[in-house]
């Protein structure tokens, strides 16, 4: 293996890879690298005129779509990191502390964005909110004004949230951990110098005029980026780290020197990603209680977990069966071992007949029995008039790679289990407009369809190692928030407290 990386050495790679620690928060350790191995991508100026923000916080504007194989394809921010904290514990948490923290945080995330666009080059940030927030600090007048499921409180007769708790999945393992965070703030960029310039000021340097830090205890922070490959010249930024780690992450040689993410096949293939602001709370009817004026509307329920891969498990397979296992059986495998992107829209996906014939052979791909649970089954009229058509993706996804183990920085090493090698990981984000809607998608991929059909069950008798990539991942931390409109991103519902 090459000494040498985009110009760096494993020397110099491992001397600037110093672990994120607290007090410097804004670190980013080794991916600081990602600039030296491929530069910053060349988009729209950072910096500029001043724009309107969307409410949908979760969106980022203007987008980069490029064609791979003839599929279109979204190219989000490069940088994403997301730290998740608790208030802090050494304040009396009164209505008038909660009401001044509302204020400071809201000038403090206002002040620190004002100076970039909300696009890839720019900075997009992400503020959620966990249920123990809710219940802990907000009396049960408040908290009923939650956003309510309409069909999964019909299904079970009682009142039910659109932010669920989080479960653990048949193909999770025992000791995966349900967190039990208060806040999720997910920071976007193609720029490390922003993210590092912006998170110093919100957490590191109470002299910044932004500072928050003092207001929560801060638990993880996690690093993740999304390799943009399709480059037929130069190795994929995900590979590059992965290899150039001391040792190297196990298989990461395998990786294709053209792939987006550490399996090899792009993610971002835009007739698979829910469009515009089809995941808020409001816009598909009766997903929810909420209407297009409403107090969240524009928001979002988002699942956050870490994933484990297990690249030369993975990589054991050859070409032809990873896209079967990626996909579908019924997937076309490219005559050339080196496509990285496939087909993924409403064209390609599996009827339920296909489905069950494919199950027949006691083997599924990944998409094929998520696609029952995540896909509009008919066309839809939205509550802002736009027919959204059969096959429309729903969920908005946001895989990042991260060689993270899981985490580069948390307060509690020995509950995360933070290990001192470098690990193939996913930091997986999914909006949704109900945690009803990720927990249907997730139990899909373990072969529990939405109308109960069970597939590990006879006379499919579909095995975890034979269901999709379920064999090459493993779930070690899960958690759902609430994703507020930009409007009450910070401490929502405070402000109606008495």
């Amino acid at each position: 293996m090459p000494t040498s990386h985009g110009g760096f050495t494993r020397r110099s790679f491992l001397k600037r890879a110093g672990a994120v620690s607290l007090g410097t928060i804004a670190a980013r350790g080794i991916y600081d690298l990602l600039d030296e191995i491929a530069g910053t991508p060349t988009r729209a100026a950072a910096a500029g005129a001043t724009v309107r923000r969307r409410q949908e916080q979760y969106l980022v504007d203007s987008v980069e779509v490029i064609l791979d194989n003839g599929v279109t394809c979204a190219i989000p921010p490069v940088h994403n990191d997301v730290i998740t904290a608790k208030l802090a514990t050494g304040r009396s948490w009164t209505v008038s502390a909660l009401k001044n923290a509302q204020t400071r945080l809201e000038n403090a995330l206002a002040t620190v964005e004002k100076p970039y666009p909300s696009t890839a080059a720019g900075l997009t940030m992400v503020i959620g909110w966990g249920l123990p927030f809710f219940r802990t600090y907000l009396p049960t007048a408040l908290q009923s004004k939650l956003p309510v499921d309409k069909a999964l409180s019909a299904q079970t007769g009682t009142t039910q949230y659109a932010v669920l708790d989080a479960i653990r999945f048949p193909s999770d393992p025992a000791d995966v951990l349900l967190e039990d965070n208060h806040v999720m703030f997910k920071i976007r960029s193609d720029s490390s110098d922003i993210l590092r310039n912006v998170e110093g000021a919100l957490f590191d340097n109470p002299n910044s005029g932004a500072y928050i830090g003092d207001l929560f205890d801060l638990t993880s922070k996690r690093i993740g980026f999304l390799g943009r490959g399709f480059n037929a010249t130069n190795m994929s930024v995900g590979k590059q780290l992965a290899l150039a780690a001391e040792p190297p992450v196990p298989g990461a040689d395998k990786i294709p020197d053209r792939a987006q993410l550490m399996l090899g096949f792009t993610s971002t293939q835009t007739g698979a990603l829910g469009p515009d602001n089809i995941p808020s709370f409001e816009t598909l009817p009766g997903v929810t209680d909420q209407f297009p004026s409403g107090y969240f509307a524009a928001g979002c329920a988002m699942h956050l977990s870490h994933l484990f891969e297990d690249l030369e498990l993975w990589y054991s397979s050859d070409y032809a069966s990873r896209v079967g296992k990626m996909f579908s059986q019924y997937a076309t495998v490219p005559p050339d071992p080196s496509t990285v992107t496939l087909p993924n829209g409403p064209g390609e996906v599996v009827t339920k007949t296909q489905l069950l014939a494919e199950a027949s052979t006691h083997r599924v791909g990944h998409n094929s029995p998520l696609q029952q649970a995540t896909r509009l089954g008919a066309d839809v009229v939205d509550n802002y008039g736009r027919l959204r058509k059969k096959g429309t993706a729903v969920p908005l996804r946001e895989d990042f790679n991260t060689i993270d183990n899981p985490f580069a920085w948390t307060s509690d090493p020995a509950r995360d289990g933070l290990g001192d090698s470098a690990a193939a990981g996913l930091h997986f984000v999914a909006f949704v407009p109900a945690s009803s809607k990720f927990h249907a998608a997730r139990l899909a991929m373990d072969g529990r369809l939405p109308d109960h059909t069970d597939l590990s069950q006879a006379p499919y008798s579909v095995t975890n190692d034979n269901t999709g990539i379920n064999a090459a991942i493993k779930a070690t931390h899960r958690q759902n928030y609430l994703i507020p409109p930009r409007a009450h991103r910070s401490f929502p519902l405070v402000e109606l407290m008495k």
